[in-house]
């Protein structure tokens, strides 16, 4: 594994016009938990009495807005200020060396603008974006959290609609567009934190054109045989290896 990540330290290194598909185990990592909370299913349905997945639908906001919003400030926003990690910190070392072109991400927190990553690319929106329907007032993640009962727009007195796409709902065209361009012209293609046939990277990859396809994960997943270089452990330790430059 060594000779692998000095090898893609060197093709970090070297080259640039990198695009970083940053996948949910840097959220998990932090302890945030993302807005489906996969790892937490068992738990969501045993004390919101649904499925995680029900509860962030579409019909389940229009139909049981405060429960919806319960789940959203305990789960999604279970963490009241996240901090950035080594990794975002990383990431945005990347951009300063004039190497990152964007982050492509299903995350919906704020973490990678925190650090002052300028293009990144939020495919499910984020929770820093809730907006008045009315006014199209916008909302960040501090006021939902803090907010009694379903938050409501200050001026309108309207419910708010999440930042985020909910399940049942399409994705934005216009950011998927904007994705599968930038990966279509990157150099090096840099996953972190997700497997090849994840939801983020199995639609992304097939317009990569390039042979630096990075891969660094937890552990090995169906479909990275894909990948030209990839090493699997400790995410953080791994990236600042492949960072040591």
């Amino acid at each position: 594994m060594e000779q692998v990540l000095e090898k893609m330290r060197d093709i970090i290194c070297e080259g640039g016009n990198i695009v970083v598909l940053a996948g949910m185990n840097i959220t998990y990592d932090m302890g945030l938990n993302g807005v489906n909370a996969e790892h937490l299913a068992y738990d969501v349905e045993q004390k919101y009495g649904y499925p995680n997945d029900e509860i962030v639908s579409s019909s389940f906001y229009t139909r049981r807005a405060p429960l919806f919003y319960k789940y959203y400030k305990e789960v999604i926003l279970n963490i009241d200020d996240p901090q950035p990690s080594p990794i975002h910190y990383g990431i945005y070392k990347l951009q300063q060396c004039s190497k990152l072109s964007a982050v492509v991400t299903r995350s919906v927190y704020s973490i990678y603008d925190k650090v002052g990553c300028s293009n990144v690319i939020k495919l499910h929106g984020s929770v820093d974006e809730n907006v008045c329907p009315r006014c199209k007032r916008l909302y960040d993640s501090h006021y939902i959290k803090h907010a009694k009962g379903i938050p409501v727009c200050e001026k309108c007195g309207i419910p708010l609609r999440p930042g985020f796409t909910l399940v049942g709902e399409m994705l934005d065209n216009g950011k998927i567009s904007k994705a599968s361009t930038i990966v279509e012209n990157a150099d090096i293609l840099l996953v972190l934190g997700a497997g090849i046939n994840s939801t983020l990277c199995r639609y992304m990859v097939k317009y990569y054109q390039g042979d630096k396809l990075l891969l660094l994960n937890d552990i090995e997943k169906v479909g990275d045989d894909r990948a030209d270089y990839r090493a699997y452990g400790n995410l953080r330790d791994m990236f600042a290896q492949v960072m040591d430059f």
